[in-house]
């Protein structure tokens, strides 16, 4: 399954309809005479919460399809835990996990570890596994993007100081416990919500 991430809104891309969630869903769609900007244009995706589930039999094509009109994009990052506490950042007024795009011939795990170091200004962080991945749709340098983010779990054993990168437009970088992930929530993006919810067990 995939999922993508379109401002409060998500669409889920099956490739079977016996895997429907028992959850409601507002439309189910399994056409491939649209691309996905047609689709969306379809929805209105104002309303917070707003769920749309594409089922598709022949996935591959279908996704071919509908994301012909995008560009694409990998990057990676994820939450750093070192103890009992938790490592997130406040970037455009809204919090969020480090991460970044992938350099050339970089392993999304690298990038993981580089881009928490280089935003936060810690060292060493290491994987302890990966939380999942997501897909979120923007405009970026004018073009229709999805990027497609690895979210890995890490561990620090470091200096708990941070040095926020500034010219990133990361306002702090602060460490919190688990129960204090509430705050993050209710100012966040629906796909850093969709990474905590995979790792609230960790």
């Amino acid at each position: 399954m995939y999922k993508v991430f379109i401002d409060n809104s998500i669409i889920e891309f099956l490739d079977s309809s016996e895997e429907l969630p028992l959850r409601r869903y507002d439309f189910v769609y399994n056409s491939l005479e649209n691309d996905l900007t047609k689709l969306l244009d379809q929805f209105d995706f104002s309303t917070s919460n707003y769920c749309l589930l594409v089922v598709y039999e022949d996935f591959e094509l279908a996704l071919n399809q509908v994301f012909q009109n995008y560009e694409f994009m990998d990057a990676a990052g994820g939450i750093v835990k070192s103890k009992l506490r938790y490592l997130f950042i406040e970037r455009h007024g809204m919090w969020d996990i480090p991460k970044g795009k992938l350099d050339m011939h970089e392993q999304p795990w690298e990038a993981a570890i580089r881009e928490i170091e280089e935003e936060c200004g810690i060292v060493g962080p290491t994987i302890d596994h990966l939380i999942g991945i997501t897909f979120h749709t923007y405009s970026y340098m004018g073009r229709l993007t999805i990027k497609k983010n690895w979210w890995y779990a890490l561990n620090y054993t470091g200096s708990l100081e941070v040095t926020p990168q500034e010219e990133e437009s990361i306002t702090q970088a602060i460490w919190i416990e688990k129960n204090e992930w509430g705050m993050i929530r209710e100012n966040t993006y629906d796909s850093i919500q969709e990474v905590l919810d995979m790792a609230k067990e960790w």
